[in-house]
């Protein structure tokens, strides 16, 4: 391990051990430029439908975050030289897994995805059942299918079976 490695390990370490109860990491990214690092965090609130972290909260962890760093840099007598961001996963959030695709399967998901075509295809779907690793979508109900389809035709189209390692990029629709 270089030094890079073991610092961004126990930022991470701190990261975590900053985190309030009601909320998750959902990602921690590091940059690296010559003598500094930039932190950029963001949180998840499970709790909330949407994932939703409001700015109090994100500022509330940012301040107790950079009391871990600051900490942290007294104990390693070095100077870390970082900037940090800390953010709500989004509105359009990219998930990664069948847990997250169950917990905001009321909500409409951009996937891209190859069909058992071979095609590769971008649709904004719901998903409807899971079973094993396979997703089961059907067209969602929203503004952008609506503005190219007819109510009739969203609810007439067929399902979209789709295995997990099949799916190419998923996130949260925002219908604006």
């Amino acid at each position: 391990m270089n030094i890079a490695e073991i610092t961004e390990k126990q930022v991470t370490e701190r990261a975590q051990a900053a985190l309030p109860a009601e909320l998750t990491l959902f990602k921690i990214a590091f940059f690296h430029t010559k003598g500094n690092m930039r932190i950029v965090v963001q949180l998840d609130k499970p709790s909330d439908a949407y994932g939703s972290v409001n700015i109090g909260e994100c500022e509330a962890y940012a301040r107790k975050l950079r009391d871990g760093l600051d900490d942290l840099e007294k104990t390693m007598g070095v100077n870390l030289n970082y900037s940090l961001e800390v953010s709500s996963a989004g509105a359009e959030r990219e998930l990664s897994s069948l847990a997250d695709v169950r917990r905001f399967s009321a909500l409409p998901l951009s996937v891209t995805f190859t069909a058992e075509s071979g095609k590769v295809l971008s649709e904004v779907l719901k998903a409807t059942t899971i079973e094993g690793d396979t997703v089961v979508f059907s067209l969602a109900d929203c503004k952008y299918n609506r503005k190219r389809l007819t109510p009739k035709k969203i609810l007439a189209a067929p399902p979209y079976r789709v295995d997990w390692n099949h799916i190419k990029k998923i996130r949260l629709h925002l219908d604006v």
